[in-house]
């Protein structure tokens, strides 16, 4: 959506002058006309709520009814008012910028940039004119095992056309139709000097039919030769078979990205890549010297300990016995991941990149300190991820020579363990090891401004670290105990932004209690307790917290004693948050009032549609015109008509027919969902879709139907306010009974199951609803983060 209105010229509008204080202010007609509306809608609201208190009488029912029609009215009015007349952006916006704003829209991730593009076309002849003649548009080729249509070959031959001389991507989905690939290479053969990016992937859908004989990577390849300017290949999962189809890069010199699968070095022995700026490959550092002469331009480097092809140990790269080989001049590494346990001339490799900005490696103690040793020497190194996974034997970190990274501003560090649990001599030194390491670089930890901790197998964090974090702007702890909290001073983090906390839900309190974060503005809570383990209350005081804008609830350990933030734009409900999205989904109920900003509401499982609807209805009709409306709900699942319809409407301030609150609630639900003779998978039973699937014998256990068996209602111990009506109330005091009727179905339905989902649900994706749209957005998290950056600078 656009507003215009800050392009309309003072001269095309008409102003009025009151005067405050002896002050001349100038006040548009369009001020005057939003103010007048406002105050309609708060005359109409009142006149709701009053008819409302006693609507037993139909007369009184059908007046409701005319009320909230012209309420409705009112809402769209503001909407048409603050937003401004509609205009085409095409009309008013600079072509290069219209074009990079379709370039957003569309999704090539699963090739369906030419349907939706092909859809803009019909917005007018405006519209037609300067899509058809945007060869940008057209440049993306998807042969997908789907493409069944019948104007396969002619969408093809539209793209090759329209796109005139630009470059080409051409995605790939394995397994490829044997007959559309044939017919589609035929056609794209011919402009193979335009390819510049081929990536091969998983099919986006289920494979429809049993036709599919694909080509090997090899053969597809070798298919479009030559390739003089291809640039970028992504394997995905896919990869060449041997070390001799490697060969055939000798025929794309201009290479630079190869992405997924290995190459061999023996391969970069034989031909020169001069191009070449990523390469992953198997291989020891002397190996990597043979050939890195025939690399100049080589940025991103990944050295892997072993792969699945059966070129991994490449020993046709000789190093003369005796000898370790170097590079005559310094390398041009930017990028460094290094998968390897050993490596005795890591050293040399790091010391001989001075150019690096950023380094995985995973690598034992003892290799740690070799790598450290060189940190004097990366001026650039900002980045710098370190796993160390290493049995406790002769691995001894020892800090004599370690060097700080003065350039260093994230560093993600974790620690994993191969020895025995019940070697308490291993773990005493692998604790020693971690403290010598925290203790020799203090002075690096102090300037960093990210910091990602992961410490596993209970081993308790180093006292010295976090006061020593004070310039970080955001912080990840996952550890697995925390036991050292009682010596813990006040931990001032005047700089910290973001806090993820993965810790026991027992050191919650404690750790909440140390901090000291004035300017935090998300804060993620996640728990490495068991979930049978005791719950625990924990509360987030918004003295401690006065600036919190976003808050992402991951856990079932802990219960949230909820208070009002007044910062908080977006919460976030992830995996295991289910109960605690009821309980805040019934405080807003009670308390619309609470979390006056609040815009934005996620649910990652799913949710009780009932209080959602009256959270909606509570929170986005009041009189306060300070309170924000929460205007978007980001849902795990597509919704049926009969849900999505009343959702938006609400969502947009607008009143709505809507089912009955028991319909809409799990006891209705289950009325549905726990009988046998109705057909429908889970997903669609819980989202209120028609679906078409069976139900089968429970040769598992169907723990899916026991999805809200364990939840407890918490007691109803805060005074409505604003008042709530007394059926309302009456229906959140019920809540544990309606738990208590789904655990009672889904225990007595053990013989049977439903399917876990049909193909009308996309999984692993996240649906946004809000006033104006229902999408399944590729980019929607941009827009929430978006919400998070306050406005007081």
């Amino acid at each position: 959506m656009f507003n215009y209105r800050a392009q309309r010229s003072a001269s095309a509008s008409c102003y009025h002058i009151s005067m405050v204080h002896a002050t001349p202010v100038l006040v548009s007609d369009q001020s005057l006309e939003s103010d007048h509306l406002e105050s309609e809608r708060v005359k109409l609201l009142n006149s709701i709520y009053k008819l409302s208190e006693d609507a037993s009488q139909p007369e009184k029912q059908e007046e409701i009814k005319s009320l909230r029609s012209d309420y409705n009215q009112i809402i769209s009015r503001q909407v048409m008012v603050n937003r401004g007349p509609w205009t085409d952006p095409l009309s008013i916006l600079p072509l290069e910028i219209w074009v990079h704003i379709i370039e957003e829209i569309l999704d090539n991730r699963w090739g369906s940039s030419y349907r939706v593009i092909a859809n803009m076309v019909l917005v007018g002849q405006k519209w037609k004119e300067a899509i058809v003649n945007t060869p940008q548009f057209w440049t993306v080729i998807t042969i997908d095992p789907n493409f069944q249509e019948s104007d396969l070959l002619e969408r093809v031959a539209a793209s090759l056309h329209l796109s005139k001389d630009h470059p080409l991507t051409l995605l790939l989905d394995f397994p490829i139709d044997r007959a559309s690939y044939d017919a589609c290479q035929t056609l794209i053969s011919p402009h193979s000097s335009r390819i510049r990016r081929i990536h091969f992937r998983n099919p986006s859908k289920p494979i429809k039919g049993s036709k599919h004989l694909d080509p090997s990577v090899y053969q597809v390849l070798s298919d479009f030769l030559p390739l003089p300017n291809l640039q970028e290949i992504q394997f995905g999962n896919f990869c060449l078979a041997s070390e001799e189809q490697w060969d055939i890069v000798e025929l794309m010199p201009q290479l630079k990205f190869v992405e997924g699968d290995g190459m061999p070095l023996s391969v970069l022995r034989r031909i020169s890549l001069v191009h070449l700026e990523s390469l992953k490959t198997y291989g020891s550092v002397d190996k990597l010297f043979t050939v890195i002469a025939n690399l100049p331009q080589i940025k991103e480097l990944e050295m892997a300990e072993s792969s699945y092809t059966n070129w991994a140990v490449d020993d046709s790269c000789e190093v003369p016995a005796g000898d370790s080989v170097t590079p005559e001049q310094p390398l041009s590494l930017e990028t460094m991941t290094w998968h390897r346990y050993n490596g005795s001339r890591l050293k040399d490799l790091i010391h001989w990149s001075p150019c690096l900005k950023s380094m995985t490696l995973l690598v034992s103690w003892k290799f740690l300190v070799s790598v450290l040793e060189e940190m004097a020497n990366l001026p650039f190194l900002s980045y710098l991820a370190v796993y160390v996974q290493r049995k406790a034997s002769e691995d001894k970190f020892s800090p004599a020579a370690v060097t700080q990274s003065p350039s260093l501003r994230e560093l993600h560090f974790e620690v994993g363990y191969f020895g025995s649990d019940n070697d308490s001599k291993e773990r005493r030194e692998l604790n020693k090891n971690l403290s010598n390491f925290v203790d020799a670089w203090l002075p690096t930890f102090a300037r960093l401004e990210k910091a990602f901790i992961c410490l596993g197998n209970e081993w308790p964090l180093p006292l010295a670290l976090l006061p020593n974090l004070r310039r970080v702007k955001v912080l990840s702890l996952t550890l697995s105990t925390l036991n050292i909290l009682g010596e813990f001073p006040k931990l001032p983090f005047d700089a910290l932004e973001d806090l993820k906390l993965h810790i026991p839900a027992s050191c919650y309190v404690d750790f909440l209690s140390f901090l000291q974060c004035p300017n935090l503005l998300l804060l993620t809570v996640q728990t490495s307790t068991s979930p049978y383990s005791e719950k625990v209350s924990i509360h987030l005081d918004p003295k401690q917290f006065p600036r919190l804008s976003g808050l992402h609830w991951n856990t079932k350990q802990l219960a949230w004693t909820i208070s009002s933030h007044r910062m908080l734009k977006l919460i976030v409900f992830g995996r295991g948050g289910s109960q605690a999205a009821s309980n805040f989904c019934t405080h807003l109920i009670l308390r619309p009032l609470d979390f006056p900003s609040l815009e934005q509401v996620e649910f990652y499982e799913f949710p009780e549609w009932d209080l959602i609807t009256l959270m909606l209805e509570r929170r986005n009709f009041l009189l306060e015109p300070s309170i924000s409306r929460i205007r978007t709900v980001v849902l795990p699942t597509t919704l049926g008509f009969i849900l999505k319809t009343p959702l938006t409407s609400l969502l947009g301030g607008q009143f709505s027919n809507r089912l009955s609150n028991h319909d809409l609630s799990i006891a209705g639900i289950a009325e549905v969902y726990f009988d046998k003779s109705l057909s429908g998978c889970h997903w669609c039973c819980l989202s209120m879709q028609a679906c078409s699937s069976y139900t089968y014998p429970a040769y598992y256990a169907p723990s899916m139907q026991a999805h809200w068996s364990n939840h407890q209602a918490e007691p109803i111990t805060v005074t409505p306010d604003p008042p709530l009506a007394d059926s309302t109330l009456n229906w959140l005091e019920q809540r544990q009974e309606r738990y208590s009727q789904w655990k009672q179905n889904a225990d007595a339905a053990t013989t049977w199951t439903r399917g876990s989902v049909c193909e009308s649900h996309q999984l692993s994706s996240l649906f946004v609803f809000s006033s104006f749209s229902t999408a399944n957005p590729s980019t929607y998290r941009s827009v929430a983060v978006e919400t998070l950056k306050p406005v007081f600078d």
